[in-house]
């Protein structure tokens, strides 16, 4: 008898589901090793020598702030640096014929230049400081590590609140579409640090955020904050200048990761595996005539034996052992109707 079963494609169910979780950090939490959150400035800088005009920033790692300003004004904003609801150009491609009636355009006629990772499919406007310098030409990102927010940030979970050194509190959810939205119940609302321009005919800073203004952009995928105007553009800065620390900090999010449920039903069909592996049931190794050969107990020899499952294997075609499920307790195997186990586990 067989030591194996292969099974069909009937026995076997692979569903996926999402499960998500919470996080909550505040303070030096943010920082910590099995957290790594971290905080860069982008700055785009005055003059054209990079190294006297781009400090390195960074709370656990390091990067180079013109760098950071040049990557996220490529990968998220490059659409939309002279108009805030994005710079459309042609995009219709020409098929020329043997005649001039002939030819043919196919495409759009108008469509954004880049790619620059939407999150909605509403009509998202986005502003970018496009000055120089720290006062008018810097961003502050808030990076997520992809071991904490798994294949996405849930929409409508982030929230950062952060204290600045004049003691004025900003506070920032995302509205689902992508957006950072200013909170607050106050005239003052949000701190805005500057007067920047951003973008020509776009934004020119006030003091303050008015609640429900945007302030930024999260990109859900990429654990990605960006923010583009509040004070908190200046985030990573305003820490390391001012020498406050991260007490005054606090961000929560949850997190999305597909889990796929694995089901295998072994089946035991009557009078089927009806013997034992179990060594404990050899009496000896050797038989009456002195050779090499397996002698079970006569208790595992008669028509009565009913052994028990305990364990089930699954293995691959070069009967590797994959997986182990354990039983709560022995089942015994019948000998009048099929016995069915079922094997789950998670990947």
């Amino acid at each position: 008898m067989a030591a194996y079963k292969q099974f069909t494609t009937k026995d076997i169910t692979i569903a996926p589901f999402v499960a998500n979780k919470g996080f909550d950090f505040v303070g030096g939490a943010i920082t910590a090793s099995n957290v790594g959150i971290d905080i860069f400035q982008g700055i785009n800088p005055t003059g054209s020598i990079i190294s006297t005009e781009a400090p390195n920033t960074g709370l656990i790692s390091v990067q180079n702030t013109t760098g950071v300003y040049n990557s996220v004004k490529q990968l998220y904003y490059s659409n939309y640096l002279t108009s805030s609801i994005g710079d459309i150009v042609p995009t219709q491609s020409i098929i020329p014929g043997a005649l001039s009636s002939d030819t043919r355009f196919i495409g759009p006629a108008e469509a954004p230049r880049y790619e620059n990772y939407l999150q909605s499919t509403l009509t998202q406007s986005r502003d970018f400081p496009i000055g120089k310098g720290v006062d008018s030409g810097s961003i502050s990102v808030v990076s997520i590590p992809q071991k904490l927010f798994g294949e996405n940030i849930v929409p409508y979970t982030f929230d950062l609140t952060y204290t600045s050194s004049n003691g004025q509190p900003s506070r920032v959810v995302d509205d689902g579409d992508g957006n950072l939205i200013a909170t607050g119940s106050s005239n003052t609302g949000n701190a805005i640090y500057g007067t920047s321009l951003y973008g020509t005919g776009q934004y020119s800073g006030s003091l303050f955020a008015q609640p429900g203004e945007v302030v930024g952009q999260i990109f859900y995928s990429h654990g990605l904050a960006v923010f583009t105007k509040s004070e908190l553009s200046k985030l990573s800065s305003n820490i390391s200048a001012s020498g406050k620390d991260l007490s005054d900090f606090k961000v929560s999010f949850s997190s999305s990761i597909t889990i796929y449920e694995h089901q295998y039903k072994c089946i035991i069909n009557e009078n089927e595996f009806g013997y034992s592996l179990n060594p404990s049931i050899i009496s000896s190794s050797t038989d009456l005539s002195g050779s090499l050969n397996d002698v079970y107990y006569d208790f595992a020899t008669g028509s009565v034996f009913d052994p028990y499952v305990t364990t089930v294997g699954l293995y691959n075609e070069n009967s590797d052992l994959l997986a182990v499920g354990k039983l709560s307790y022995p089942v015994p195997i019948s000998k009048y109707c099929d016995t069915t186990i079922i094997v789950n586990f998670d990947t």
